[in-house]
């Protein structure tokens, strides 16, 4: 039995609130994760308290946190016990880390995603001018939108530094304005406050966020899961970086290459490229 199927089981036997049933889709998102957090790690990634964390795991049939993250990392090593010639286990990291890739990616590429990828492209496209702002390792997908997006011909600027600068940018949105958010890992106090005041403001939020009961949700328009699942303890920005190149793919059309041709001109006649015979 697989985790999925196991905690699907169990959550069908109780009656679970709002915040239980946002812990239960945590744990089923993010089994590794689930396998070694505390309760306290598992409330703040859930946007729940300690609390609520224990009593879903009662709720589930188990004595508490403890019960059912043993029971968790149990079946989670379980499903590390590969057999048959295609997929040979492995102790190799690199192996490991590509296959666990591979399934993100999978996972970002279903139906709903692809069309909220596409909303997102058009809120963007449609935008007089498009703010990023994040925490932490999303910076680096929040860079590669803004940058490739300026390229295509776009006002898409990344709202940098800390919480009081990214809350100028913000406040001066409107709803002519685009929002997008983007929240790796652990939600920040400031990340959720900026995407509010975003909504406050009339702004179109977009959130690129790997739960799928992200506490942004509540004030996004469109709302994409980019898994961040890795092999040890930091996440995988992989996916998250490919829904943010699928989003530039939406927004590439015959006005964006004119751009582009610009661009690519203007490097030309200052002389920045080393070109290699």
């Amino acid at each position: 039995m697989t985790i999925d199927s196991m905690l699907a089981q169990r959550a069908g036997r109780a009656r679970l609130g709002a915040q239980s049933e946002r812990v239960v889709q945590l744990l089923a998102q993010m089994p590794q994760f689930a396998s070694y957090a505390s309760a306290r790690e598992v409330a703040e990634r859930a946007g729940v308290n300690v609390s609520t964390v224990v009593r879903a795991a009662q709720q589930l049939g188990f004595e508490g946190w403890t019960d059912l993250r043993g029971t968790l990392r149990a079946e989670y090593l379980g499903s590390l016990v590969t057999t048959g010639a295609e997929r040979p286990a492995s102790s190799d990291a690199a192996a490991r880390m590509l296959r666990q890739d591979a399934a993100n990616l999978a996972a970002a590429a279903s139906p709903a995603n692809v069309e909220a990828v596409r909303s997102v492209a058009e809120a963007i496209r449609s935008a007089r001018r498009t703010v990023v702002v994040t925490t932490g390792s999303g910076t680096g997908p929040g860079q590669i939108l803004c940058y490739l997006a300026s390229i295509y011909g776009y006002d898409v600027q990344l709202a940098a530094g800390p919480a009081t600068t990214q809350a100028v940018s913000v406040s001066q949105m409107d709803e002519r304005d685009c929002l997008v958010v983007l929240n790796v890992w652990r939600l920040t106090r400031a990340l959720r406050s900026l995407t509010r005041l975003g909504r406050e403001n009339g702004t179109t939020v977009a959130v690129l966020t790997d739960l799928r009961s992200s506490p942004l949700s509540a004030d996004a328009d469109h709302v994409v899961l980019t898994p961040i699942e890795g092999i040890a303890a930091s996440p995988s920005l992989t996916a998250m970086s490919a829904v943010v190149q699928a989003i530039l793919a939406e927004l590439e059309s015959t006005p964006t290459r004119a751009s582009l041709g610009r661009v690519e001109q203007a490097w030309e006649e200052l002389g920045l490229m080393d070109e290699q015979a």
